[in-house]
């Protein structure tokens, strides 16, 4: 029965029936392969609903109408019609639930001689004050994480503060080595807030007989990277669900003060929380701290090891190999085991698929046959790199390595997305040395000018692909319905990113102190690199060498390159600015 407030004019039962047709039009179009269920009179998707922000006054009238067109349907309608139209609009696809892991904790991996405290019963964290070990978010949204949970708006163990840590114990430092990067993947919700501007902290304890003698500590603040993520990240198209918290690597590099050094305690501490309401945690999922080979000078520096001109083996363009130690010949392949060795020369050598050809096929997710994954399986090789006749071959498997959104959405926390990741067999060439192409375009507001193709343009360094900032609903940028790493999958189950994946795993940390790490290629071969062009400033934003309508500039060190633009479109490349290997598709 329609409300008090609504009344049908006889001159709107033309509208009516339009806005009719419309609804069973929309419900008849919806992918049948998973959800949202079919309903009938539904006039507007959720996703949609959810894109339109709309106001209670608006709401309470759609839902009117819908109710009004959902009893002229049943009218209109037999009951075999109805049961026949529910049947073929409602049918869903198989999917399993998400699982979480069987030991608690943050997934932790330790490189070298290292030694994690738990080893294979799991890693064994101690946990004071408020923070928790256990799930992260809601598994059927954010995929059965699990993790460390920091809350900064609730006292959970009642001792009248809001603080707590979590601190890890590391030992075989001796034998590993001087030097170490360690890194921690974060996720920090936007009601996260502490009283001390120094807060959180990520600490490093040395100890020297077998951890029992207290020698010195290193730590740092991951205030600056969290408030500059709020500012310099955000995005107002962002699905409104998720807010501006998305998953990323923070941490520093770091040299034991003395050789007796032989146990390391790795600890995330917070106090003073002050937040407020149900989205007022950090969460941690993952910890690595991996030995790098040691060198001089001896006080502690965050750069990393370069390698010696004279052990780099050209290849082509910026494209080199580190022969340090091992034979000048060149490899047949670079996989997990040597993707260290596959060196990219910018103002230092970068080494992009480090820590980035390996990756989970996820339970929940197919595999290439279209089969369902029940159990989580590492891929070891999930992307291998060839070099042939002046080009890179890039064979991936397409499997993000890090958290990514439960698809199908069957939760209709993003937009209802009926796909699933499925595992791909892609192989992509790029040259060596790429060439500007004189005939180049940028794509326009709408990219009317079909300057870049639908689907894939580029990839990123873990293998996922990028697409251009369209959806396949014709000029609906596509930013809105992106997980919390900032993709999603397609009709054809292919995961790929439509702006900044903010989730890699890339060797140097890009926590805007310094020009921003190189990220990924775009098909003609030139390099993307994260969003800073120098500490502090954007790319974007930057006035002395502003980027172009292609989000590209030039400098001495890395010549042309791209740099992803959050927030602001085209949001990874606006077109192609050299030339695109005759085997891949293309924009003009």
């Amino acid at each position: 029965m329609l409300s008090s407030r609504w009344v049908i004019k006889p001159g709107a039962w033309i509208g009516l029936a339009a806005v009719l047709a419309l609804g069973v039009g929309i419900a008849l179009c919806q992918p049948p392969p998973g959800p949202p269920p079919f309903e009938l009179g539904r006039l507007l998707p959720p996703g949609l609903r959810q894109q339109l922000d709309l106001s209670d006054e608006q709401r309470e009238k759609i839902e009117g109408l819908e109710s009004y067109a959902k009893s002229k349907l049943e009218d209109i309608l037999t009951p075999d019609q109805r049961k026949a139209l529910e049947s073929k609009a409602g049918r869903r696809r198989t999917t399993v639930a998400p699982q979480l892991p069987d030991k608690p904790g943050p997934a932790v991996v330790a490189g070298g001689a290292l030694e994690v405290e738990g080893g294979n019963d799991g890693p064994k964290w101690s946990i004071t004050g408020d923070v928790s070990e256990g799930g992260l978010g809601i598994a059927s949204r954010e995929g059965g994480l699990r993790g460390l949970r920091f809350p900064s708006g609730a006292d959970s163990n009642g001792d009248g503060k809001k603080a707590g840590g979590a601190r890890i114990v590391f030992r075989g430092v001796k034998k590993a080595g001087r030097w170490y990067s360690l890194k921690v993947r974060m996720l920090v919700q936007d009601g996260f807030k502490v009283a001390r501007e120094d807060q959180p902290r990520l600490k490093v304890s040395f100890f020297k007989d077998e951890g029992k003698d207290s020698l010195d500590s290193i730590s740092k603040s991951l205030a600056s990277v969290i408030a500059a993520d709020r500012i310099h990240l955000k995005d107002s198209g962002t699905n409104k669900n998720l807010g501006r918290a998305t998953w990323r690597w923070v941490g520093f590099d770091f040299r034991t003060p003395f050789a007796e050094v032989d146990t390391i305690h790795v600890s995330l501490e917070y106090e003073g929380g002050l937040g407020e309401g149900t989205s007022a945690e950090a969460w941690v999922s993952d910890m690595e701290i991996m030995p790098l080979p040691d060198r001089t000078p001896a006080a502690a520096t965050t750069a990393r090891p370069i390698p010696a001109r004279e052990n780099l083996v050209s290849m082509g363009g910026r494209w080199h190999y580190d022969a340090t130690g091992v034979s000048r010949v060149l490899p047949a392949k670079f996989d997990h085991s040597n993707a260290d060795r596959l060196v990219y020369m910018t103002d230092k050598p970068e080494t992009p698929f480090a820590g980035n050809m390996s990756a989970w096929l996820r339970r929940g997710f197919l595999d290439r046959l279209g089969n369902l994954v029940e159990r989580d399986t590492l891929i070891p090789d999930a992307v291998t790199i060839e070099v042939s006749k002046g080009r890179l071959v890039i064979r991936s498997r397409n499997l993000p390595n890090h958290p990514t959104g439960v698809f199908p959405d069957s939760s209709q926390w993003l937009d209802a997305n009926p796909n699933m990741i499925r595992e791909q067999d892609h192989t992509w060439r790029i040259p060596l040395d790429p060439a500007p192409n004189p005939a180049r375009m940028a794509m326009d507001a709408t990219n009317s000018n079909r300057a870049l193709p639908m689907g894939p343009i580029g990839f990123a360094t873990n293998g996922v692909v990028f697409f251009n900032p369209f959806d396949h609903i014709a000029n609906a940028d596509a930013v809105w319905r992106l997980d919390r790493c900032c993709g999603h999958p397609g009709p054809g189950q292919e995961y790929h990113y439509h702006k900044y994946p903010v989730c890699l795993n890339t060797p140097w940390l890009d926590d805007g102190a310094r020009h921003s790490p190189l990220i990924g290629f775009a098909f003609d071969g030139y390099p993307v690199y994260g969003p800073y062009e120098a500490a502090g400033v954007l790319a974007k934003d930057c006035e002395t060498n502003p980027l172009n309508s292609f989000n590209l500039h030039d400098d001495p060190a890395r010549g042309p390159h791209y740099h992803v633009t959050p927030g602001r479109y085209p949001h990874i490349i606006g077109g192609y600015w050299g030339k695109v290997e005759p085997q891949r598709r293309g924009g003009r």
